[in-house]
């Protein structure tokens, strides 16, 4: 059942059930889109012996314990396929940078392509095949400075960079699409929410960061603000508790942006505590 197919995903939406509520308790259908990169390998090994999982890459290295999908994150056909009969969708495909803003400049097009146009297709396609939850996973390089100085309390995105205004444009057309009806009715009601993650790591380098461009790998890295002061790293199970929270989210509206990072003092931001009941566990000094 393609994009093209759209009797088959109005057939669906007009027959299904409302979505579940997703409890602490239930086992999950979780579709993760581009979920063979460093933030989706970590989503699959914490969740796959509880959850029943379906990922969609464009690798085809094999992933034991998973339904695959291989295909591009902006591609209908492949995302309708993914989708099918998930109860909660997280969408990690991302165009990385590389090099310089001047280096990026061409891949202008590609970028939004995949981090802001492949976010709102998967988002509509799930509410038209029956998903409850949405979780669109973002970054705090929304904030232009941060990682820099400490971002205060009530700041608006503000990043210009290649990288983080995709992020911010695909968080403006999630909080956009559900302040009025949807544009067809084969849509569903779905709870939207975008994580803004700070430098995502494995356990191995914990709490330093490693980036996840393979071509740009270096030693891991501990960050620090400014002044000097250290920002930890974000460990894979503090991350793979955050989403989980995200997709059974009751509070909160529609549609939510969340700071999840293991450095409360780099960003003045409780949303996660407030609407996630998340903290992290694993920070410098403790």
């Amino acid at each position: 059942m393609g994009p093209g197919g759209g009797a088959g995903v109005r057939r669906w939406a007009q027959t299904r059930a409302p979505p579940a509520r997703l409890c602490e308790d239930h086992p999950m259908r979780i579709a993760l889109i581009g979920g063979k990169g460093g933030v989706g390998s970590s989503l699959v090994e914490a969740w796959r012996a509880e959850h029943e999982l379906t990922v969609l890459d464009r690798s085809t290295v094999p992933l034991p314990g998973v339904r695959e999908v291989v295909g591009e994150a902006d591609d209908p056909e492949a995302l309708t396929a993914a989708l099918e009969g998930a109860e909660a969708v997280v969408h990690l495909a991302a165009h990385l940078p590389h090099g310089s803003e001047a280096e990026q400049l061409p891949g202008t097009a590609a970028a939004i392509g995949v981090n802001v146009g492949s976010v709102l297709l998967a988002m509509r396609l799930a509410r038209c095949l029956g998903a409850g939850s949405f979780v669109h996973i973002s970054s705090l390089d929304v904030f232009a400075r941060y990682g820099e100085s400490p971002i205060p309390a009530g700041a608006l995105p503000d990043a210009t960079a290649l990288y983080g205004l995709s992020k911010r444009l695909a968080e403006q057309a999630l909080r956009l699409s559900v302040e009025g009806p949807a544009p067809t009715a084969e849509e569903g009601p779905l709870t939207i929410t975008s994580l803004r993650l700070a430098f995502p790591t494995t356990a191995e380098a914990w709490p330093r960061w490693v980036t996840p461009l393979r071509e740009e790998q270096a030693e891991p890295v501990l960050h620090t603000l400014e002044d000097g002061t250290p920002i930890s790293s974000l460990h894979p199970e503090d991350l793979a508790a955050a989403v989980l929270a995200a997709l059974r989210r009751e509070r909160g509206g529609a549609y939510e942006a969340i700071a999840v990072t293991a450095a409360a003092h780099s960003i003045a931001d409780d949303s996660a505590a407030r609407l996630l009941d998340w903290q992290p566990r694993n920070v410098l000094g403790e």
